[in-house]
This record gives structure tokens, sequence and C-alpha cells, in this order.
């Protein structure tokens, strides 16, 4: 086996441990509704003519899991009758607040009074100030185990060149 082939195979299972320590503490912060962000988080791994290169790719608000949701930049209003306006989440977010809700077996007193308060004020996780148990501190632990394992493998090469020249 090449030096290229045993590096894509190291980033393949250090990645892939990562992903599953990431899905693990997902999981354990009782996070997981739909399942769809764990299903999103997928391995990349290719060879290059340097090497090998890889990542860990998911979907587009995967830091959400860290960080919450922001309040957001355009908040939605509606007109009282005395013509002066209020925040109001649009329908499709009271939906999404509702399927959430009902895939956790979470009953809302207000769905529509829950999408307002994550639009206008950002998520509860996001107004505690986030947190950092989720991935962000697998990432050096899955560094560290790949350049432990990649310098590892590039000393055994050099030690059989070695003896090769040596015996020869």
């Amino acid at each position: 086996m090449d030096a290229r082939t045993t590096a894509e195979n190291i980033l393949n299972e250090e990645l892939g441990r990562l992903k599953e320590r990431i899905i693990a503490n997902h999981i354990a912060a009782g996070q997981r509704a739909s399942g769809r962000t764990i299903e999103s988080i997928v391995v990349h791994v290719e060879s290059t003519p340097d090497g090998a290169t890889g990542e860990l790719d998911a979907r587009a608000y995967f830091a959400g899991l860290e960080t919450g949701s922001r309040p957001w930049s355009r908040i939605h209003t509606r007109l009282r009758k005395d013509g002066s306006e209020y925040p109001s989440a649009p329908k499709w977010f009271i939906e999404v607040v509702e399927g959430w809700a009902a895939t956790k077996g979470v009953n809302l007193d207000s769905p529509w009074g829950v999408a307002t308060k994550i639009m206008t004020s950002g998520s509860a996780l996001f107004r505690d100030g986030g947190r950092d148990d989720i991935f962000s501190n697998e990432i050096p632990v899955a560094f560290d185990n790949v350049a432990s394992r990649l310098a590892g493998l590039f000393d055994v090469q050099l030690t059989e060149s070695i003896l090769r020249t040596i015996n020869n």
C-alpha cells in the first residue's frame, strides 16, 4: 500500500471518527429532532497530486448546533388596527417551529410566539451564548489524531527507505 492510499485511509478513518463523536455529542445534548442534520454529515476524501485531502461537510445551518439561531436581519411585521406595526413571524416559519415541536414531542402554547421570539431575539441557545461541546472541541482532537498518524506513517516510510538504501 503506497503512502497516498494509506493517507487516504487515515483521513477516512479519522474523519469518520470525528463524524461519530459529533453525532454522539449532538444526541447527548438533546438536539436531535428530525435527524436531517445527522444525515447531512458526510466525509469526503480524495487523492490529489500532492497526497490526499479530506473534509467533513454538513448542511448549511450546521454551525447553529453550537451558536443557535441569530435574530433575523429583516424582521417581519404586521399592522394593528390602529396602524402601528408589531413583529410577527411569517407563516412558513411558524410551521417550521410547529414541525420541530411535533418531532421533539414538545407542546407549544403559542408556536407564533416562539417563532416570533426566535425571529426577533434569536434562539434560546443563541441568547444563552452558545456552546462549544458539539464539534468545536472535537476538531483539535481529530487534527491531532490525523497529524500523529500521518507523522507515524512517514517515519515508517523513511525508515524503510533508509534500510533499503543500506541493504542495497
